[in-house]
């Protein structure tokens, strides 16, 4: 596809992603989906669930009548369905957590056998030659799979965040498939950025009086996306990076998502259990607006994955890479479960030298 081509079905996608949005919102009450304000939510009025579902109808409009449809493509939109539509009838019914999870491990059950998209090597991770993984592909993808599509569902707190987090994501797999031999593959992640455009217009307010939600559905949609893309992206023959990169471009949605997780663990509580204490709330009992909580997270996982670029453009040895990651990792995770009393502490200090 030429650059004139992406570029029209760019634009395709943000005009088709505006006409689902004007055409769902009047909708949504009709299809039950509204956000009521009510226990952890606190915004004002109720706000249409339909974000999620736009993006989908524009994606799969454009990419049905802009691209060549192979098997790929039209698993992938399937699959895309069948999440989209378990996302809506969560956000109208709120399911139970294990119909959740069966579904989505159906999923990625799809993803592996249908088209063997799956780990199946971690790079030379630990210096030593390439790890194969051999039957334990299958079991960490699926596990991969259910962990990006909730942890993208676990960002989606404030306005903005799980689509600009996306939008880190998709575009640094973007930036490495254009340059490192999976251009035609970019389009993808391009004409999702593009699909966002119009909701997050509409989240954050730039478009007045008219507030919509993207919904499980939506937050689902993007974990589902981003772990496709980064399957396709670390592990076919013309891989654009490698395996251990991955883990810098969601670094934030993931190490937000494992730092809960274990804090409910230790407290005796399900790992599922809703809650005020993910990295956006903390920010904002720390004295932070939504706004510029959504900055300052946003910026936060831009660095991260502007390490994940510029460590794979140098090919900086796997190795350093994980160690790098992982002493991030605990620095976060450490950080997350003392952030009151190490806030306490410095308050304290403040106070005595005044």
């Amino acid at each position: 596809m030429t650059i004139s081509e992406a570029s029209f079905s760019v634009l395709l996608t943000i005009a088709a992603s505006l006409l689902a949005v004007l055409l769902l919102r009047p909708i949504a009450p009709k299809l039950s989906l509204l956000d009521i304000p009510r226990g952890r939510k606190q915004h004002s009025g109720a706000i249409p669930l339909i974000g999620g579902l736009a993006i989908y109808i524009s994606l799969l409009l454009v990419l049905a009548s802009q691209v060549p449809v192979d098997i790929t493509l039209g698993y992938y939109l399937a699959c895309a369905a069948v999440i989209v539509i378990l996302g809506a009838f969560d956000d109208a019914l709120d399911l139970s957590v294990k119909l959740r999870l069966a579904i989505q491990l159906l999923v990625g059950l799809a993803m592996i056998y249908s088209l063997d998209l799956h780990i199946s090597s971690l790079g030379n991770l630990f210096g030593l030659g390439e790890v194969k993984l051999g039957m334990f592909g299958v079991p960490l993808t699926l596990l991969a799979v259910i962990a990006a599509i909730n942890a993208f569902n676990m960002t989606d707190g404030i306005d903005g965040l799980a689509g600009l987090l996306s939008v880190v994501s998709f575009g640094s797999i973007a930036i490495f498939m254009t340059l490192w031999g999976q251009a035609n593959q970019a389009l993808l992640p391009l004409v999702f950025i593009a699909a966002l455009l119009p909701y997050l217009a509409f989240n954050l307010g730039w478009v007045k009086h008219k507030k919509i939600f993207m919904g499980d559905a939506g937050s689902m949609l993007i974990g589902l996306s981003v772990i496709w893309l980064l399957l396709i992206a670390t592990q076919s023959e013309t891989a654009s990076f490698r395996p251990i990169t991955a883990l810098w471009l969601i670094a934030i949605p993931l190490m937000d998502m494992v730092a809960i997780m274990l804090r409910r663990m230790l407290k005796g509580q399900s790992p599922f259990l809703a809650d005020r204490e993910h990295l956006h709330h903390i920010s904002l009992r720390l004295g932070l607006n939504a706004r510029e909580s959504l900055i300052l997270i946003t910026a936060l996982a831009w660095v991260f994955a502007c390490i994940g670029i510029i460590g794979e453009y140098l090919l900086v040895p796997e190795v350093a890479m994980l160690v790098l990651f992982l002493l991030v990792f605990a620095l976060y995770i450490g950080l997350m479960q003392n952030i009151w009393r190490i806030i306490s502490a410095l308050r304290h200090n403040l106070g005595n030298r005044r």
